[in-house]
Order: C-alpha cells, then sequence, then structure tokens
C-alpha cells in the first residue's frame, strides 16, 4: 500500500490514529451493549433482532466498499472524520424511535458510517505501519479495544444507574465528536490511490483470489466476534438466567483481555510471525468457545468469553496487513474488501444463532461458533506476506 505522509511527523499520524480507533471503539461498546435494553424496549423477538442485525451489517457492508471508492479519491483521513461525525450522530438517533421501522433506518445509517470507518482507520493504521516499517498495526487495535472496555463499562454503568437510551447515547454523541474535533487532525494524509485516473489510465487491480482467500478466516473471526458482542448478552439473560448488568459485563470481560492481549501484540508478531500467532490465537479460540458451550454458570461463561478475547485480539489486525500488502498500489481496495468479511460474519452469525435460538434452544446459541473456530487454526497461513507474481 503506497502512502505518501503529511507535513505532521509519523508519530503525530500514530497519535491521530490511536483517538480514532478508541473513539470507534467506545461508540460501538456502547450501542451493542445495551441491545438487551433495545430488544426489550420494541419488544423484539430473537428474528427481529435478527432483522435489526442483520440491516447493520448490510448498510456496514456497503459502507465498507464505498469507503474503498471514497478514499481513493478523497484519502482516507477525510473519509475517517466524516465517518466518525456521522456515527456518533446516529448513535444518538438510535435512543428516539418508537416503532421497529425507525429503529431499523437509525441503526441502517450507524451501520453505513461504521462500515466506512473500520475500512477508513484500517486504511490509516496500515500505512503509518508502513513509515514505521515494523508491526504496530496490533496496537491500534489495542485502542479500540480500550475504547470498547470503557464503553462497556459505560454501559453498565448507566444499566445499574437505570438511565433511558437518550441521556446514555447523547453522551456517547457528544464525546465522539469532541474526540474527533480534538484529536483526528494530524491523521495521514493518503494519496489519492487512482486520483491521476483519466481515459489513458486504468485503476489498479487487485487481486481477487488472495482476498478472497484471507477473508475466509477474518469471516470467522467477525463470525466469533459478534456470537459475543450481539449476542453474548442474550445468551447469559435468556439462556443462563443472568441480570442484563452481568451481561454488559461479559461484553466488558471480553474487550478487557483482547486489550491486554493487544498491549503486547506488535512484539509478539516481531518475534514468531503473523502466521505462527494466527496458529496459536486459532487453538486459544477453540478451547475458549468450548467452555462457552459447556458452562455450567454465569461466571464460567463470562470466563470463556474472556479467553476468546486473547483467542482473537490479533486476527483482525493482521488480516488488515495483509490484505493492505495484495497489491502495492491497491492497498486500500484491498483492506476495504477484506473488511466487508466483517459485515458477512455478522450478517451469517445473526441469520444462524437466532435460528439455533428459536429452534432449538438459548443454551445452544455457541455451538455452531464452536464448529467455525477451528478454521483460524487451519488457514493461518494465508496472513504471511504476500508476493505478487513479476510475470
Amino acid at each position: 500500500m503506497t502512502t505518501t505522509a503529511t507535513a505532521a511527523p509519523p508519530s503525530a499520524a500514530r497519535r491521530a490514529c490511536w483517538a480514532a480507533f478508541g473513539t470507534q471503539g467506545f461508540t460501538f461498546a456502547s450501542l451493542i451493549t445495551r441491545l438487551p435494553t433495545i430488544k426489550d424496549q420494541h419488544d423484539l423477538s430473537d428474528y427481529q433482532v435478527l432483522m435489526l442485525l442483520g440491516a447493520v451489517a448490510i448498510a456496514s457492508a456497503v459502507g465498507s466498499v464505498l469507503a474503498g471508492y471514497a478514499a481513493a479519491r478523497f484519502g482516507s483521513a477525510r473519509v475517517l472524520r466524516v465517518a466518525l461525525v456521522g456515527a456518533s450522530v446516529a448513535t444518538l438517533l438510535v435512543s428516539l424511535p418508537d416503532s421497529v421501522a425507525g429503529l431499523i433506518v437509525a441503526v441502517c445509517a450507524y451501520g453505513l458510517f461504521v462500515g466506512q470507518i473500520d475500512a477508513a482507520m484500517n486504511m490509516q493504521g496500515v500505512g503509518i505501519e508502513d513509515l514505521y516499517g515494523r508491526s504496530i498495526m496490533v496496537g491500534f487495535h489495542g485502542m479500540w479495544s480500550l475504547g470498547a472496555v470503557v464503553g462497556g463499562g459505560y454501559a453498565a454503568l448507566t444499566l445499574e444507574l437505570g438511565w433511558s437510551l437518550l441521556p446514555s447515547f447523547a453522551i456517547v454523541c457528544a464525546v465522539g465528536l469532541a474526540l474527533n474535533l480534538a484529536l483526528l487532525g494530524d491523521l495521514l494524509q493518503v494519496d489519492p490511490i487512482d486520483g491521476h485516473v483519466d481515459a489513458g489510465h486504468h485503476a489498479p487491480s487487485v487481486p481477487w483470489l488472495p482476498v478472497l482467500l484471507l477473508a475466509v478466516p477474518t469471516f470467522v473471526m467477525w463470525f466469533l466476534d459478534s456470537a459475543i458482542s450481539a449476542w453474548g448478552g442474550i445468551y447469559l439473560v435468556d439462556g443462563l438466567s443472568s441480570s442484563q448488568s452481568a451481561a454488559a459485563l461479559a461484553f466488558t470481560a471480553y474487550q478487557a483481555v483482547l486489550l491486554v492481549t493487544r498491549l503486547v501484540g506488535d512484539k509478539v508478531v516481531r518475534r514468531i510471525g503473523p502466521v505462527r500467532t494466527v496458529r496459536i490465537s486459532g487453538l486459544v479460540a477453540i478451547v475458549s468457545v468450548a467452555l462457552v458451550v459447556a458452562a455450567p454458570s454465569v461466571w464460567v461463561a463470562v470466563a470463556g468469553f474472556g479467553l476468546l478475547g486473547a483467542g482473537l485480539a490479533m486476527i483482525p489486525p493482521l488480516s488488515f496487513v495483509a490484505a493492505g500488502h495484495l497489491d502495492a498500489d491497491g492497498g486500500g481496495q484491498a483492506v476495504a474488501r477484506v473488511n466487508v468479511s466483517n459485515y458477512v460474519g455478522y450478517l451469517v452469525a445473526a441469520v444462524a444463532i437466532a435460528t439455533v435460538a428459536e429452534q432449538v434452544s438459548h443454551r445452544a446459541m455457541f455451538v455452531l461458533p464452536l464448529l467455525l473456530s477451528p478454521v483460524l487454526f487451519l488457514m493461518a497461513s494465508r496472513f504471511a506476506p504476500y508476493v505478487r507474481s513479476k510475470a
């Protein structure tokens, strides 16, 4: 992925990128951990939750693809800042509708912006890592986890205080806008990848087969993440009879372990390489999901969710780094396309887990994630550096 730095030093761009990842993590976690509240407030069935999550996933996938083209024309920094504003405002809008139809419109608006954010901030991360010449991408995702831990803790606090969605999300919106204004001005200015295209030129090609093969284990990771993020709370409340505050803390435990793992993640990658890192992560994922499935109590399941954080922590940053180098000129497009597997994972998880919950039981919701988890171990080789043929 070819980038051109701004006058701001790489360290300033790195700090701005940390702020972007942290803001996104805080906003997302503050919203997703209130899903049981939204479910109860609108009296949603599991299938209606499925419809809601499916709409978000589709909108996010569209947003990610659009981000690839928009970043090529305007630069990923501009796309990222505009999309973060949109997501902050859309979070507030989610608290306003009285009807399910209005709720779907609001969450689709949020999803469209989230897809753009995820793609653009990872383009930034890959570009900044290239400037440093060593693994730092895991640290960016660590900042996302830090933001998510704060967001999950904030959601648990507002639940305990009995706050409604409107004041809770109004604060989330205000925090997101303030962080964007104060901290994101030094993002790396990436030259438009195909901004020079005219009648005599063609946009750089992106190798589809390596993108698709990398997308498979990335899809599995996001399927597992969706199982926890969107369904973990419902699993604990409806399957293991926990309180809603305990369900919110389960997500926070997952994100906390993600954060701790990512604090040392770049050192691990530098020492053993991305392929061995993913293989070990895959083994941890298998054990942790098995623990969730077999959990005899709420707190054993919470421990399983936390352990799964260690198994999944480094998969997303390593997948985006691998995608960013699939094509020397078209890395931004490859990142955006691999990022689509994020939302496909969420959509498929929504359909599959809701179906299991309705047709079998809430207690069986994590059997499918357990069956898919070995894919991470088996396809770890896809995270090796890609070398294009000279032919």
